[in-house]
């Protein structure tokens, strides 16, 4: 339930962000940014570094604005992006797989009406969210495989790479089948 509760204060937070008028309240956003790193990250280094890596995105995002409505609205969007993105981060570091699985879990509880089970989507979704990571990997280890064998990365070698990667994707998802069955999990 604390999951849950934290999730919705973060939906509540994140959207009334773009909803508060361009003025002196993105400041108070910006303190109460500032305080919940504070508060709840040990290391807010790491959450101010995944911040600047979207960097270029919202820098895009400013950019598109600025040439289509005026500066000043340009740096309002910036601005609210930096916090949304920043406290973004900073729930993605609090939050585990299985507290953002048993969330949804929770959200999902009035589909037991139309006899949905909400456990097995909470293992769906905590099986997800932990193969992001791994496809993430491999498809890096393949791109490195590549350039060490000279491979160039063209049409016609993307279409064998994906071939091989989802070769790769359904044999992993074989093993968590047969995992889960072993473990009394019947689908």
């Amino acid at each position: 339930m604390k999951e849950l509760i934290k999730f919705l204060i973060f939906i509540i937070y994140t959207t009334s962000v773009f909803f508060f008028p361009n003025n002196e309240l993105i400041f108070i956003f910006a303190i109460v940014n500032i305080v919940a790193m504070i508060f709840t990250i040990k290391n807010i280094k790491k959450v101010i570094i995944r911040t600047l890596k979207i960097f270029p995105f919202i820098l895009l995002t400013f950019l598109f604005n600025w040439w289509l409505d005026n500066i000043i609205n340009a740096l309002w969007i910036g601005a609210k992006l930096i916090i949304v993105c920043n406290i973004t981060m900073c729930y993605a570091t609090t939050t585990t797989t299985a507290g953002v699985a048993e969330t949804i879990r929770l959200l999902c509880t009035p589909l037991k009406i139309f006899k949905v089970n909400t456990d097995e989507i909470k293992v769906m979704v905590c099986i997800s969210l932990t193969m992001i990571p791994i496809l993430r990997k491999e498809l890096n280890e393949m791109k490195d495989a590549c350039k060490a064998k000279g491979i160039k990365m063209n049409l016609k070698n993307i279409r064998i790479m994906f071939s091989k990667f989802f070769l790769s994707l359904i044999m992993r998802v074989n093993n968590i089948e047969e995992a889960l069955i072993a473990k009394g999990h019947n689908y």
